[in-house]
């Protein structure tokens, strides 16, 4: 097995080294030759310990002449046996408890055999991987065969000389990152929807209706009023969700949630009454797109700002469209903006909404 194991060794170092020049191919080939005579070297010594030395068997020291009829002698006739002396040993004499011994030492002696044997299977084994890395890894060949070839003989290696220039570039390499900049305002300590006006956050509400499609002109009404009231348009948002940590969109919409001021019916005869209508709204499909941002340091906060820096929203209410869900805000001032105004007819076939042409 060993043997095999050898030339297998010394053809795959054959066909690893076949690009490399005729002196380095002689060197590992020498390398491998050391290296198989010292696991040879190995393998004889340990062999020669283990193997039990048995002494040969005693001569029999008994010896016996049968008497009797001869074939040649007439009949009747006899002979004399003749007895010789014996003397044994206290070797020949084999006790029963001595037996059992001996028996028991021979059936040591096995399992050590097979250690022996997979031992030196090991061995062989992980010289064999130690040629096949080495083949492989064929820029470090050089430096790992002057070592092997030391460890062998006994010689000293020096490490080859550090390069001060590099060791330079390495430590340079070392230094620390700086620690990334604090943003220029205020973040949330809780996950939810936050709008920042003027350096202060403020949380948004979700509404209890969602957020229709945009093909649909206006939503079913809304009854609740807002609960957060900006001083100006210049909002930021932002969002502390775990649900968009690397799933977040590219924009996000601000819808307009228009007031219904009047509702236009018909009376019993047909005459048209235009009557005012309050703390009603509507979500419009009217909207505004705002960039989304990640905030430096924190995986888990997006921010969500208008693409133009001086980008200013009209007073009136919005809502943050995120995923569906409405988050309702209203931007304070006079409303000064036909598309915050809605105006309701009510029908025989239903209820029909449209921009007002006034406010």
């Amino acid at each position: 097995m060993r043997a095999t194991v050898y030339e297998y060794a010394r053809a795959r170092l054959k066909i690893d080294s076949s690009i490399a020049d005729e002196g380095e191919r002689k060197r590992l080939l020498g390398a491998l030759e050391t290296a198989i005579k010292g696991v040879e070297a190995f393998s004889v010594r340990h062999g020669d310990n283990e193997r039990p030395a048995l002494a040969p068997p005693p001569a029999p020291s008994l010896q016996i002449a049968l008497a009797g009829p001869t074939a040649d002698g007439p009949s009747g006739t006899s002979m004399r046996a003749s007895v010789y002396p014996v003397s044994p040993a206290d070797g020949d004499i084999l006790p029963p408890e001595r037996s059992h011994q001996e028996l028991r030492i021979v059936l040591e002696q096995r399992p050590a055999a097979l250690a022996s044997m997979l031992l030196r299977f090991s061995v062989g084994m992980l010289l064999f991987g130690l040629v096949v890395t080495l083949a492989y890894n064929k820029q470090s060949l050089p430096e790992w065969f002057d070592r092997a070839s030391a460890a062998l003989t006994g010689a000293d290696v020096k490490p080859p000389a550090a390069d001060p220039g590099a060791a330079g570039v390495a430590a340079a390499d070392a230094k620390p990152a700086p620690p990334p900049s604090k943003p220029p305002f205020p973040l949330p300590s809780d996950y939810g929807v936050y709008v920042l006006s003027n350096g202060a956050l403020s949380e948004l509400t979700a509404l209890s209706t969602q957020v229709p499609d945009k093909r649909i002109a206006v939503s079913t009404p809304v009854n609740q009023p807002s609960l957060t009231t900006l001083p100006d348009g210049k909002a930021k948002f932002i969002l502390f969700r775990r649900d968009l940590v690397g799933n977040a969109p590219d924009r996000i919409e601000v819808r307009v949630v228009a007031r219904v001021v009047r509702a236009l019916s018909f009376d019993a005869k047909g005459k048209p009454q235009l009557l005012p209508v309050s703390d009603t709204w509507s979500i419009r499909n009217v909207s505004y797109e705002f960039r989304v941002r990640p905030v430096a340091g924190n995986p888990e906060m997006l921010l969500v700002q208008p693409e133009k820096a001086d980008f200013t929203l009209a007073p009136g209410r919005y809502v943050l469209a995120l995923r569906g869900q409405g988050y309702d805000f209203t931007v304070g001032g006079n409303v000064t903006e036909l598309a915050q105004c809605l105006e309701r007819t009510e029908a025989a076939n239903g209820a029909f909404y449209s921009e007002c042409q006034k406010l």
